[in-house]
C-alpha cells in the first residue's frame, strides 16, 4: 500500500517504519527540528524488538500538495497530538475534497473522530487507537519504546467500500508484524483506552514518575483506579457503557505492563503542550454532561495545570 504518516513521533515512527519494512511506500510528514534532524541523518527507532536506522521520505504538511504522492495514497494515518486535529483535518479538505483516501486516527482521546468528520468525507474516516506501545521522541530524530502495540480500527460509517479497505489494511499490517483488530464498536474501544490515558497520564506527569512506580505503589494505584472508574461514567454520556470488569482489566493491563513514561510526562519533560482537555477534560466534560462531578480527574488535572502553565 501507498501510506501517509502524518505526526512522525513515537507512535507515527514506529508503525510507518514497520509498514516500510514490509514492502510498502510510506511518506512520513513531520516538521521543524525533528524533520531536519530526519532528512540529515534519518530516522532512528530504539526498541527491545524492533530497530531501524534509515533514511526516510519526509517532509511537512504543507509540502504535500506538490508532492508527487499525492495521486497515489491509499491510507492516511494520522499520528499527531489531538490538539491538532481540527488543523490537519481543514489541511485535508482542502488538499483532496471529495477525492480523500482514508483516513485512520491512532491518535490519544475520544473527539478526534468527531472533528475529522466535520471536515471529511464521513465514509473514509476511520475511528482507531494503539495500545500496548510506550513510544516518544527521544531526540529529534531519534524514537525510543517498548512494548508490542494492538492496533484497533473501525469505520465510522461502514459500507462495503470501508469493510473491504480495513480488510486489505489489517493484512498490510500483519504482514509488517503489528496486530490489528477491526471492531463494529470503535467508540467503545476509544473510551477503554481513554480509561487507561486518563488513569495514568495526567498523574505521572505531575508526579514525574513512571507508570511503574505509581501502580506498585498502595494509595497510588487507588487513585489510578478512582480516575478510571470517572473515565467509564463519563462514557455512559455518549450511550458507551463500559463495565467493572473492563475497568479493571485496564487496570491490571497498566500494573503489568513494562515502566513507562506516558506521553503527557515526556511532553511535560520536554516543555511541550500537553494533552489535558483531550484526555481529563474529555472525562470531566462526559460526567458533567451527566449532572455529576469528576473530582479525581478534576483534581489531578487542575493541579497538573496550574503547575506545568504557571
Amino acid at each position: 500500500m501507498n501510506i501517509v504518516v502524518i505526526g512522525t513521533g513515537g507512535v507515527g515512527a514506529y508503525y510507518g517504519t514497520k509498514l516500510l519494512g514490509s514492502g510498502n511506500k510510506v511518506l512520513f510528514i513531520a516538521r521543524g527540528k525533528h524533520l531536519e534532524a530526519i532528512k540529515n541523518d534519518g530516522l532512528h527507532i530504539i526498541h527491545p524488538h524492533f530497530s531501524f536506522h534509515k533514511p526516510i521520505e519526509a517532509c511537512e504538511l504543507k509540502e504535500l500538495r506538490e508532492h508527487a504522492y499525492l495521486p497515489t495514497i491509499d491510507a492516511i494515518l494520522l499520528t499527531t497530538k489531538a490538539d491538532a486535529t481540527r488543523e490537519v483535518a481543514q489541511a485535508l479538505q482542502e488538499l483532496f475534497g471529495n477525492e480523500l483516501p482514508y483516513v485512520v486516527s491512532l491518535q490519544n482521546g475520544v473527539e478526534n473522530e468527531k472533528v475529522l468528520l466535520e471536515y471529511l468525507t464521513k465514509e473514509k474516516v476511520v475511528g482507531g487507537l494503539s495500545r500496548k506501545l510506550g513510544a516518544f521522541i527521544k531526540e529529534h530524530g531519534v524514537i525510543e519504546g517498548t512494548g508490542k502495540p494492538e492496533t484497533i480500527v473501525g469505520a465510522l460509517y461502514p459500507n462495503k467500500e470501508n469493510e473491504d479497505f480495513l480488510l486489505q489494511l489489517k493484512k498490510t499490517f500483519e504482514a509488517a508484524g503489528l496486530y490489528f483488530m477491526i471492531s463494529l464498536d470503535i467508540q467503545k474501544e476509544l473510551w477503554i483506552k481513554l480509561i487507561i490515558n486518563n488513569g495514568v497520564n495526567a498523574l505521572c506527569a505531575l508526579l514525574r514518575e513512571k507508570t511503574g512506580v505509581v501502580m506498585h505503589n498502595d494509595k497510588l494505584s487507588h487513585l489510578v483506579y478512582k480516575l478510571m472508574e470517572e473515565t467509564a461514567r463519563a462514557a455512559k454520556s455518549v450511550d458507551v457503557e463500559i463495565s467493572k470488569k473492563e475497568v479493571d482489566a485496564m487496570h491490571k493491563l497498566i500494573t503489568d505492563f513494562d515502566s513507562i513514561k506516558p506521553s503527557m510526562q515526556v511532553d511535560v519533560e520536554n516543555g511541550r503542550k500537553i494533552e489535558l482537555d483531550e484526555i481529563c477534560g474529555a472525562v470531566i466534560r462526559g460526567c458533567e454532561a451527566l449532572g455529576e462531578d469528576a473530582p479525581y480527574t478534576r483534581t489531578i488535572s487542575t493541579l497538573l495545570d496550574f503547575t506545568y502553565y504557571k
